[in-house]
């Protein structure tokens, strides 16, 4: 395979992404093109008119004005639509630098204005371009392509920095400022060609409503009431702190090193287009597939453990190579992994609570954390005149607490996800999908059979011999008690149903006949109440019964119903033994009915009830794995497959799904698991993508990948891989016990209509010329009817 197909293979672009990825991606570029470009110059043309000991007074001053910046910004932001107030601040930032340009050259105070306005602008562009790229993404697609589109960023700083090398030759600093504005242009030109944003279905349903509203007061209280917010702004703050501090280091070190601004301005440029080349080869080949195996806490702490292994070594050798690479690290990571890792956990952020939040944390917090940064500089090295090589203690000590607010972000994008599951469901309750209650009654009594599966072949021309549905009686009456007993044998079915209503005696030599005739609907629900009455006495015998495979298949899938009526730990025995039943319909209802259970508080088996449950799911993934991968090949519109076949396992692999959701919300949190199933049936590229990756953060990885191929988001290679051979997919139907398709015949005709062949038709025609019994009494022994 060449080389471009594996990089695409790798980036993972899906059908349909190529455009909106594009244009993000250009946007990253030009936006951190522009950050690199106004930092260069602001710093060059600030160094070289004042001492490096005035740095610490100009970051407080950002960190001040930065407050009433980032409320302005976030009052738009609530205001306006997200790409109409990015483009008014990309405007007024433009205007802003075209006014500075020619004073510059005339005034220091214009110097400190510029720093102040591209400190401010660079704020704002970079947190207002994210803001709006998280709208056009759902939780699962920033996963995978936020890395990428980041990447965009680090080649612009890496084009940038590299080219400011070149460019200071020829011209003078002054003269690069009409670049910034042009970078501006391109970032305005490719916001507007993204289009708008697919609204957050859950908007409505999200705290602060009224859109205007939206202060540096509110952004506070929202950020700290929400755990999930309150932790990232405490990962910048910590974060930023320590890099400030470094950075002053690294900064001091070098304006001793170089004089002139044109030197320190290719120093600077040459130093940021090189990190830019690490953290690119970072975010294209590293960062998006380390956040998916590594998860969120193991991605954040990567950045502290480098900051604090090269202050270690910058205490024992402070010179200007070990500091540049210990900064060329931390501005690599601090752009690639780290900060694809920061705006990933923005996405599962409601939209107008990220609205109103982010530019808060991206610019006060930032700013008051490079502030507090800039107060630690003053007094220590100011006021106090202590070696800067010493501020390598404090950049531990503030790491230590970045890996510990790592951890604690893991914890709290579990809960955010958690939260917005439950906040979709509420949002989708009123879309048309069949209501799931996991613990409902209907779904004990409803009729899970082969019926529909073989209407569906006999409209196909498909008749198969389904004799063998027909289930030899294996039980033996027991002792005859008392006229009771001969009342319910009786074969007057008027006498047995008197029977059943008036008599009062029961005993456990009554439950072999009880059960037998639990075959006749017009007996179910009498002779449900008569075993629960019977209690625990009766538990033996249906627990032998549901899990005998050669008993009668009608009676065994009504037993659930009743053992979820007993209040004892036998019956939940017995419905987690029934759980690795041969016959669906006989899992399906034992689940039910243990989901029931619980949800009323009833008995439950002894410890490790939950392992058994884990072992079933396990099982019940491989077992169905061939009707599912069925309904995975006809998914779609690949020719020579028809509507029938695709319907038929549709029906029964969404049944298997539905079953497997159910075991799960035994052992996991009953809630978000429901809604994550909806959120997989539903198409809604957002609440899918929360349930994807709740399900991703809280199951097994053996299960999870087993279960992925089915409801998972996956490239086309990864589907094609999954998806077996025809052949292969027959035979394992041919053994899942639906004795359906066991004779060759059968076979031929199943895999001839699922190759469009159109041989089936024959094969059906010579079971019509046979005889239609056995299809008569398959519908007997599958009907609500069936008399044992």
């Amino acid at each position: 395979m060449n080389p471009i197909a594996l990089l695409s293979r790798w980036l993972d672009i899906r059908p349909g992404e190529m455009r909106l990825v594009s244009l993000s991606f250009m946007g990253a570029f030009c936006a951190i093109a522009f950050l690199i470009l106004a930092r260069s110059l602001r710093e060059a043309l600030y160094l070289t008119s004042f001492d490096v000991t005035t740095l610490p007074y100009i970051t407080i001053a950002v960190a001040v004005l930065g407050l009433p910046t980032a409320g302005a910004f976030t009052a738009v932001m609530a205001r306006l639509e997200p790409r109409a107030a990015f483009r008014l601040a990309l405007v007024l930032v433009s205007a802003g630098l075209l006014v500075l340009w020619p004073l510059i050259s005339l005034s220091p105070a214009a110097v400190v204005a510029f720093y102040l306005w591209t400190a401010l602008g660079t704020l704002i562009v970079t947190s207002g371009f994210w803001i709006v790229t998280s709208e056009h993404f759902a939780l699962r697609e920033a996963k995978r392509l936020f890395g990428l589109i980041g990447a965009g960023g680090t080649l612009g700083a890496m084009v940038t920095g590299i080219s400011l090398r070149y460019l200071t030759l020829s011209f003078e600093t002054i003269e690069l400022i009409p670049l910034l504005v042009g970078i501006l242009a391109l970032l305005l030109l490719f916001q507007t060609l993204l289009g708008k944003h697919v609204q957050d279905p859950t908007e409505d349903l999200q705290v602060g409503k009224e859109e205007g509203k939206a202060s540096i007061r509110q952004g506070l209280s929202l950020v700290w009431q929400t755990p999930h917010l309150r932790t990232i702004a405490l990962v910048v703050f910590a974060a930023t702190i320590a890099s400030t501090l470094l950075d002053y280091q690294f900064k001091e070190l070098a304006s001793s090193s170089y004089a002139t601004s044109e030197e320190l301005a290719g120093f600077f440029g040459l130093f940021y287009g090189w990190t830019g080349v690490i953290s690119l080869l970072i975010q294209v080949l590293l960062a998006s597939r380390f956040l998916a195996v590594a998860g969120v806490a193991a991605s954040l702490s990567v950045l502290p453990t480098i900051l604090i292994a090269g202050s270690l070594a910058m205490l024992f050798s402070p010179v200007l190579a070990v500091i540049t690479l210990v900064r060329g690290a931390d501005y690599s990571l601090r752009k690639s992994l780290h900060r694809s890792v920061l705006e990933y956990l923005y996405v599962p952020v409601p939209s107008l609570l990220r609205r109103k939040t982010k530019t808060f944390i991206d610019s006060v917090v930032d700013s008051v954390a490079g502030g507090a940064g800039a107060i630690i500089i003053f007094l220590w090295v100011t006021l106090g005149g202590l070696p800067s090589r010493y501020l390598s203690i404090y950049i531990i000590v503030f790491s230590l607490a970045f890996l510990l607010l790592a951890y604690r972000m893991g914890q709290a994008y579990m809960q955010t996800l958690v939260s917005r599951l439950k906040e979709g469901e509420a949002a989708f309750a009123d879309q048309e999908l069949v209501e799931v209650g996991f613990d409902g009654k209907d779904l004990l009594t409803t009729t899970l059979t082969q019926f529909d599966l073989r209407e569906q072949l006999a409209r196909s021309g498909v008749v198969l011999d389904s004799s063998q549905f027909l289930v030899p009686e294996t039980e033996q009456r027991g002792k005859r008690s008392s006229t009771t007993m001969d009342r319910i044998t009786s074969s007057d079915p008027s006498v047995v149903e008197k029977a059943l209503r008036e008599a009062d005696d029961w005993d456990e030599d009554h439950v072999p006949v009880l059960v037998r005739l639990l075959a006749r609907s017009a007996y179910y629900d009498r002779i449900g109440q008569i075993l629960v009455q019977i209690g625990e006495p009766s538990l033996g015998h249906l627990n032998e019964v549901v899990q005998d495979e050669h008993a009668d298949f009608v009676i065994r899938r009504r037993i659930p119903r009743i053992l979820a009526e007993h209040d004892h730990g036998r019956a939940d025995e017995a419905l987690l033994a029934a759980l690795s039943a041969a016959r669906f319909e006989v899992r399906y209802r034992s689940g039910v009915a243990l989901v029931r259970r619980r949800s009323t508080g009833m008995a439950t088996a002894s410890a490790g009830w939950e392992r058994i449950v884990w072992t079933a799911i396990d099982t019940e993934v491989s077992r169905e794995r061939p009707v599912w991968e069925l309904q995975k090949l006809l998914d779609g519109d690949e020719a020579g497959i028809d509507d029938f076949v695709e319907n038929r396992v549709g029906l029964r692999g969404e049944l298997s799904l539905e079953h497997t959701f159910r075991l799960l919300s035994l052992v996991l949190d009953p809630e978000p698991v429901r809604t994550a199933f909806h959120g997989v049936l539903l198409d809604d590229a957002a609440l899918k993508g929360i349930s994807l990756e709740y399900l991703e953060t809280v199951m097994p990885p053996e299960i999870l990948k087993k279960l992925w191929p089915f409801i998972g988001d996956m490239s086309e290679h990864q589907r094609k891989k999954s998806t077996r051979s025809l052949d292969d997919v027959v035979f394992d139907l041919s053994k899942t016990g639906a004795t359906l398709f066991v004779g060759a015949d059968e076979k031929a005709a199943l895999r001839a209509a699922l190759d469009g062949t159109g041989k089936g038709g024959k094969v059906a025609r010579r079971r019509e010329d046979g005889s239609g019994k056995g299809e008569e009494v398959a519908e007997k022994a599958d009907s609500e009817e069936a008399d044992s």
